[in-house]
């Protein structure tokens, strides 16, 4: 006859096995940037322009995201964001670039950059949630990007 000690031993080992059994690898090295601004008919009420995004695949496996959010900050300030419900798949070690429309809510300060004159520049953040399904497993992988975007051809097209 089997021991409780014994038993109790039995399905704890068992679990054990089963629950590391179950872990999936997770993504990482996903980078996303900003590449161009391209104007898009704008309303007394709303502004968007259409915001090119460079998606970066540092991993060895192919990912593939179901969708993605993105908010944008235009040296340091909140600008607006964008979502986005088309798929993106990279190939392994590899990037592709996507568009995606920005909703601007703060106007005035892109207004502001309109009146830069020759100094167009700015800097930028963009911090974005990628949706990725692997199995029957949802999940969200988080990135944030720093870098620098010349705004010329977003601001030129109004003038």
């Amino acid at each position: 006859m089997i021991s409780a000690r014994y038993l109790t031993c039995l399905v704890l080992l068992s679990a054990l096995f089963v629950t590391s059994c179950q872990t999936t690898s997770k993504i990482g090295a996903i980078g996303v940037t900003v590449v161009d601004f391209k104007p898009t008919g704008s309303s007394l009420l709303e502004s968007r322009a259409i915001m090119t995004l460079r998606f970066i695949n540092e991993n060895l496996s192919p990912v593939a995201f179901s969708g993605s959010t993105h908010k944008l900050y235009l040296n340091g300030t909140y600008v607006g964001k964008a979502v986005n419900n088309q798929a993106v798949g990279l190939a392994p070690i590899s990037t592709t670039t996507q568009d995606v429309a920005v909703f601007f809510e703060n106007v005035a300060l892109v207004n502001q950059f309109a009146r830069l004159g020759q100094n167009t520049e700015v800097s930028y953040r963009l911090t974005s949630v990628l949706f990725y399904q692997q199995g029957d497993e949802k999940d969200e992988y988080d990135v944030e990007t720093n870098g620098s975007i010349d705004l010329a051809p977003l601001l030129n097209a109004g003038r």
